[in-house]
């Protein structure tokens, strides 16, 4: 009768042990899913802010080398920021993204001119596919500037020169 009792005992034990073990797995099987997806969408979110990133890092290269270039431009720019007080909008003459659905806008927000190199301030604002944004300012030490003015609305343009032909040999109708 002893034995008996026993044997009862354990086959209930092994059922709820079994139970207790399945519970188990299932939890950690909901647990490893769970982290499994939530690591994918911080892993595209990573991606995407990345991407914004090197977008504001191609602005700050993409305008670097417009000013390597273009130094007569950058003279005249200086002195518009100068005058007014205000960021100057650079986007327009740079050159596009190549990504698709990646942009940048770049401005030129501060200058330093005490010294004979300046110091230009750079705001460069990358976007990527999905909207997400990244800004990054760069401080350039620019030299070897040329000294513009740039033009007022009411000065009178100066006429065209006569074409290439009438210039030498006359005009011939």
């Amino acid at each position: 009768m002893f034995f008996e009792i026993s044997n009862k005992r354990k086959t209930g034990v092994s059922l709820i042990t079994v139970l207790l073990f399945m519970l188990i797995a299932t939890i950690a099987a909901t647990a490893t899913w769970k982290w499994i997806t939530s690591e994918s969408r911080s892993s595209a979110s990573r991606m995407l802010q990345r991407e914004a990133y090197q977008s504001s890092i191609a602005g700050i290269e993409n305008a670097r080398a417009w000013m390597t270039y273009h130094a007569s431009d950058i003279g005249g720019i200086v002195t518009q920021y100068l005058k007014q007080k205000r960021p100057v909008r650079l986007t327009p003459v740079l050159q596009p993204l190549a990504k698709a659905g990646q942009t940048y806008e770049v401005w030129l927000t501060g200058v330093h001119v005490e010294n004979s190199s300046y110091k230009i301030q750079v705001l460069s604002s990358g976007e990527a596919r999905n909207g997400s944004r990244h800004s990054e300012v760069a401080i350039l030490n620019v030299t070897g500037l040329y000294q513009v003015n740039v033009p007022a609305d009411n000065e009178a343009i100066p006429a065209p020169p006569p074409p290439y032909s009438q210039l030498f040999w006359g005009h011939n109708s």
